[in-house]
């Protein structure tokens, strides 16, 4: 029996998301989750740091497929046919677009320009 269940007989017990240590659950209102605001806390922080780690490596797989896409580009421009005949070109071309869009949109939400620092569009020697 735990400490808590020794000071509340009877009452119906749970214990903390975070850490594990049990709750006495009251009888009105929402029930507890955390035995304290900073497991709380601590279960907010670890889930905001799991939601980046996926955001990160769903990046990085758009980032795979755009750099496969552009070999693809690369080889159709050089006068590569796909084995079956057909022409995948423009398909290539506004699934590539769409890659670059999303990679593009999703990498300001993560803070991909936090430094402020733009690279410059090269300019045509005129």
């Amino acid at each position: 029996m735990s400490a808590a269940e020794k000071r509340h007989p009877g009452v119906v017990t749970k214990v903390c998301e975070y850490c594990g240590r049990p709750l006495v659950v009251a009888g009105s209102g929402r029930p507890r989750r955390y035995c304290t605001a900073a497991c709380r806390q601590r279960a907010y922080r670890s889930r905001a740091v799991a939601a980046e780690v996926r955001e990160r490596i769903e990046l990085g797989q758009l980032a795979l497929q755009l750099r496969d896409n552009a070999d693809r580009l690369l080889l159709l421009s050089q006068g590569w046919q796909p084995p079956d005949g057909t022409d995948p070109l423009d398909g290539l071309l506004a699934e590539t677009a769409h890659l670059a869009t999303e990679l593009s949109r999703r990498g300001h939400i993560l803070g991909g320009y936090e430094t402020g620092h733009e690279t410059p569009i090269p300019r045509s020697p005129d």
